[in-house]
């Protein structure tokens, strides 16, 4: 009989110290799936804010180059303003140039006729 209560004393300590790691073991997943849930959510914040700085450097850039299409379309518009301006004073002067090309030979016509 006393080896059965020997025996019956080891498995209750084999027992209760199953039980005690079992017990820490779930302890420590649960502490672990708590770290987990935090770093999952500290990371999903972590990427829902590099997405904002992302869009805000998107619409920043966007922007810029808006304003980079607004200078350059107001350039070209005042570059080709300038060009027509003086396509029209070089056609104006060729016209008048013409025209008085024209009364010099006409009155050279004139005076060889009536000389003639």
């Amino acid at each position: 009989m006393k080896m059965s209560f020997k025996a019956l004393f080891v498995a209750t300590a084999v027992a209760f110290a199953a039980t005690s790691c079992t017990q820490e073991g779930k302890e420590n997943a649960d502490a672990a799936a708590a770290n987990t849930e935090a770093a999952a959510e500290n990371a999903g914040d972590a990427a829902a804010a590099e997405a904002k700085n992302a869009a805000n450097a998107t619409e920043a850039a966007a922007e810029k180059t808006g304003e980079a299409i607004d200078n350059a379309a107001d350039k070209a518009g005042n570059a080709i303003e300038n060009a027509a301006d003086k396509t029209a004073n070089a056609t104006e002067n060729a016209t008048n140039n013409a025209a008085r090309e024209t009364k010099e030979a006409a009155a050279e016509v004139e005076r060889e006729t009536r000389s003639n």
